[in-house]
């Protein structure tokens, strides 16, 4: 049987209009970047969502916070998922399917690969790590700021990890003729970018990645977010292959987090070893029935990305009229907002007071205390966290 993407552009062909030049990348050891939250306190770094950990230290019930620090789909999870989700605890004393591969027929379908190239996770977050085990790095290259879990996992199997930063003053915007993956087992790639919500066109990805294959280097692509740019951003437009590790989370873009649930797509044999490293039942029966429901509802990612779209324009719109913060352009959920003045802990915690949580960024390599990074949620709620960040800052 043909394979479904076997039409599709493969950026590994040489591309006359292709540079595959490789300029010098400027990677630096991470331990030099710019990131007090760790090096005071060489605790792991935070993440968003802590409502628990809020409600103690401002003494408000959690119910009552309106969470910015977490990047959640704005309209929350589909129907389809509730209903499944309310279906799915008559049979809460069976074991959930062993390997998900009924899930993973349903991903197949909704990414246009197929399902023996689909590994299913308990969120993105357990692939990432097991990935890392089963490939062992030695060295790998990070572009960065962006979401800590890549280094923490390459970390804890003793890879070296280098730091390709990203500049403020250059709107955090990468440039993957920059790139050099010279020397380098791995090199990984959040696209959109967490926390800046910077978009790399899917063509500049192929060429990172064909360069990457031309050098023995694997190529991770983090897609979490990618759902809210669309589909035709997707590095999967061009298949799975081998080298090209890309992780898709449902917990942002399907409002699953609480469930947790990801998936890594790779080529047939490096899926097959994920999933013969990866424990049984690594899904529960709720996020199994959840994902699937979501998966069906073909209307509800469209209707997603034009509410956040609309939303997300209207508080860049609302922030860039506020003296002393200013947001960084978004494909993404979620704004990355630079300080000018005020710390970033000092403005969390003020807000925090109030009842709105946003994420403090200290913990970001290269950041500094002058970002935070907030969630694009209702009119209603962005207009409330507006008002206070005007009234912390006046």
């Amino acid at each position: 049987m043909s394979r479904i993407h076997d039409s599709r552009p493969d950026p590994t062909v040489d591309d006359p209009t292709a540079d595959s030049t490789a300029v010098d990348s400027p990677a630096v050891d991470g331990s030099s970047l710019d990131n007090p939250a760790i090096a005071e306190t060489g605790a792991a770094p935070a993440h968003g969502g802590r409502r628990e950990e809020a409600a103690r230290r401002y003494g408000i019930p959690k119910e009552e916070l309106l969470d910015f620090s977490a990047s959640i789909n704005l309209l929350g999870p589909s129907p389809a998922a509730l209903n499944a989700i309310k279906a799915a605890a008559v049979d809460i004393h069976y074991y959930p399917e062993e390997s998900a591969d009924e899930f993973a027929r349903l991903v197949a379908g909704y990414l246009g690969v197929f399902p023996d190239e689909v590994v299913p996770g308990n969120g993105s977050i357990e692939v990432i790590y097991w990935m890392a085990a089963a490939l062992r790095p030695r060295r790998v290259l990070i572009v960065e700021p962006t979401f800590s879990e890549y280094r923490r996992a390459c970390e804890s199997v003793g890879a070296i990890c280098d730091a390709f930063p990203l500049r403020g003053e250059e709107g955090f915007a990468f440039d993957a003729e920059r790139l050099d993956p010279q020397g380098y087992d791995m090199v990984f790639l959040c696209n959109p970018n967490n926390p800046t919500g910077y978009l790399i066109p899917v063509d500049e990805v192929a060429a990172l990645w064909k360069r990457c294959r031309s050098v023995g280097a694997g190529l991770v692509v983090d897609e979490a977010f990618i759902d809210f740019a669309g589909p035709e951003q997707s590095i999967l437009l061009f298949g799975a292959s081998e080298g090209l590790y890309v992780l898709r989370s449902f917990t942002k873009s399907h409002a699953l987090a609480g469930l947790r649930l990801g998936c890594l797509v790779a080529e047939t044999g490096f899926a097959e070893l994920m999933r013969s490293l990866m424990p049984p039942w690594n899904v529960n029966s709720f996020a199994l029935a959840a994902g699937g429901a979501s998966l069906r509802d073909w209307d509800y990612m469209p209707r997603s990305r034009d509410a956040n779209s609309s939303a997300r324009s209207k508080l860049y719109a609302d922030f860039d009229g506020i003296p002393g913060i200013d947001p960084v352009p978004s494909e993404a959920n979620f704004l990355l907002c630079r300080l000018d003045g005020a710390g970033s802990e000092e403005l969390a915690d003020e807000l925090g007071r109030q009842g709105i949580l946003v994420r403090d960024c200290r913990s970001f390599p290269g950041l500094g205390d002058r970002y935070i990074r907030v969630a694009v949620r209702s009119e209603r709620d962005n207009y409330q966290l507006v008002s206070a960040v005007r009234k912390a800052l006046g």
